[in-house]
């Protein structure tokens, strides 16, 4: 893909999103630590929803090391009206354990006044640290220029084309804040980011389907039942014409022998009673030879028999 073309479809899908969506901002007054659980709540969610989680989390447990040593089980109980409960609390039991782990407490607000480049580098050794959580502290915590992708909005940015599929399967999206400045990047992410949500919630949704088609998305071919179902049989058919004829041709053979071997069994039993009637034949044609062969014997002598004299 040029970068002209990935730069216009990423300026067509701002201009779509800014004008569909109203922008959520962040509110100033959260710690580094609380943008992180935030965003580890936020990840393929409604703000709504988020906001709710968030909240029920810090009116249930005592502090930040209690939700630590929680287990997830219980920790979906307080997550329980986000779409992945039990992914999302993973992400923070993760992230506050590798927290624990390395500084031995929950402070990392001195990131703010860190190099930027290490504090990234530091975050992103967390276990549970996802490329979108890291884009949204950078962002909203560390006033870095990064636009969050997670996994819904990588689905629309693939749709959209801004993305190719090896891409996407890397979890890579280049071009997005080199296309947006970083004046306009927080209420970009955030409106795409409520695309994203919708596009993965409902997306054969009308409102949904306008909205992608307006930014640019390819409409899906519809697939009639006539060729689908044709084409293939065909094919098939032609492929495997020449082993019919073959099994054809062997089973004619087959049941040709048969019917050789039965009129061959029929037929043997009549050509050895044959030479039987035959010989019965010639010995009844043979004894009255023999009895007339008596008789001129028996009729000789009598003719050669001499008078006495008187």
């Amino acid at each position: 893909m040029s970068t002209k073309n990935r730069g216009d479809r990423i300026q067509l899908l701002h201009k779509v999103v800014s004008k569909h969506f109203t922008p959520v901002a962040a509110p100033e007054d959260r710690s580094v630590l609380e943008h992180l659980i935030y965003a580890c709540c936020l990840e393929d969610a409604k703000y709504e929803a988020t906001d709710e989680a968030f909240h029920r989390l810090q009116e249930s447990y005592f502090d930040w090391n209690e939700i630590r040593v929680t287990t997830v089980s219980e920790l979906c109980e307080a997550l329980h009206n986000l779409p992945s409960p039990s992914a999302a609390a993973l992400r923070i039991k993760k992230n506050l354990q590798s927290l624990f782990e390395t500084r031995y407490s929950f402070e990392i607000d001195d990131m703010v006044k860190m190099n930027q480049g290490k504090a990234v580098q530091e975050l992103e050794k967390l276990s549970g640290m996802t490329k979108f959580v890291l884009g949204y502290v950078t962002q909203n915590a560390l006033g870095g220029h990064s636009i969050p992708v997670s996994g819904s909005i990588m689905r629309v940015l693939l749709a959209t084309e801004v993305v190719s599929e090896a891409e996407a399967a890397k979890g890579l999206a280049p071009g997005l804040e080199r296309t947006v400045s970083k004046s306009k990047g927080a209420s970009f992410a955030s409106c795409l980011h409520q695309l994203g949500v919708m596009f993965a919630t409902t997306p054969g949704g009308k409102q949904v389907k306008a909205i992608m088609k307006e930014a640019g998305a390819a409409e899906p071919k519809k697939k009639t039942k006539a060729p689908v179902a044709k084409t293939p049989a065909a094919k098939s058919s032609a492929a495997k014409s020449p082993a019919k004829k073959v099994a054809a041709s062997k089973a004619t053979t087959k049941k040709k022998a048969a019917v050789t071997k039965a009129k061959a069994a029929k037929r043997a039993p009549a050509k050895k009673a044959a030479p039987k009637k035959t010989a019965t034949k010639k010995a009844a044609a043979k004894k009255p030879a023999k009895k007339a062969a008596a008789k001129s014997t028996k009729a000789t002598p009598k003719k050669m028999s001499k008078r006495k004299p008187r």
